[in-house]
């Protein structure tokens, strides 16, 4: 969505890159499904901002997830996962132009293997999670699918932890990561502890990561099957980050999510 007559913007550029994908059943997410089988897609998306640079959303699969030990062919088992190294977001960018040294920083929405599977390509970038999401991470427990071996050996040492929110932003509560109205980093808890999504102010658009399986099941909490209710760290504030959202669709807010399909690659140039 481009804004008309935007006078030097923050952000120039935000792109989706699709990096691999898991199938799902879809009894195991909705009661009575009208498909068998699914793919979603490991959505990413890349920003530029004019003063800090390239800034990544989460980076999808990688090869390393076949490389997760018994744990990782527990998750393949139940979550069956396709990736190859030319779909791996480091060659993808590559292609583009842009170097794997050159990504500044990566907010991590949460820590699920399908969001950091490509983190160890970027060794320079700032990373960016919540605390409560970092305190996921240190109790390291199994049901939070947090797999320590796609995590780089100094993730700690380069973890920018946002401990809390400054106000209301875009219908949840906030934190200006640069200062400046850019990117606005928000709560979106529920289906991981302390996962972020991102506002683009300047954009009307919003980055939902795995706040839903997609757009059209938004509204459908009801039809969710339980072993899709059991997989959400609380499945209430599930419900309602899935209707604040809602609410966000119908004030005109572009709303992306992690696994939709045909995603349009420059999404702010017509």
């Amino acid at each position: 969505m481009p804004v008309k007559n935007m006078i030097q913007p923050n952000i120039d550029m935000v792109r989706y890159y699709a990096c691999g994908y898991c199938v799902n059943h879809m009894g195991f997410i909705v009661k009575n499904p009208k498909e068998k089988k699914r793919a979603f897609p490991a959505g990413v998306y890349l920003l530029h901002h004019v003063k800090y640079g390239y800034i990544l959303f989460d980076t999808g699969y990688s090869e390393r997830n076949y490389k997760c030990g018994w744990k990782g062919m527990l998750y393949r088992l139940l979550n069956p996962t396709h990736i190859t190294k030319k779909e791996t977001l480091a060659e993808q960018l590559r292609k583009d132009g842009i170097a794997a040294k050159d990504i500044r920083y990566i907010i991590l929405s949460h820590l699920h293997p399908d969001h950091i599977g490509g983190l160890k390509d970027f060794p320079n970038a700032k990373l960016v999670c919540s605390m409560d999401c970092f305190k996921q991470y240190k109790r390291g427990r199994l049901f939070d699918l947090i797999f320590t071996d796609l995590l780089p050996d100094d993730f700690e040492k380069r973890l920018y932890r946002v401990r809390k929110y400054d106000s209301k932003y875009a219908f949840f509560d906030g934190y200006d990561l640069f200062r400046d109205g850019s990117v606005i980093l928000t709560d979106i808890s529920g289906h991981s502890a302390g996962q972020m999504g991102a506002y683009l102010w300047e954009y009307r658009i919003f980055l939902g990561a795995d706040a839903a399986w997609g757009l059209e099941f938004l509204g459908r909490a009801e039809e969710m099957s339980k072993p899709a209710r059991l997989v959400q760290y609380d499945f209430r504030a599930y419900q309602k980050t899935m209707e604040t959202i809602r609410k966000m669709m119908d004030a005109r807010v572009s709303v992306y999510l992690s696994h939709e399909k045909n995603v349009k690659k420059d999404l702010i140039h017509e």
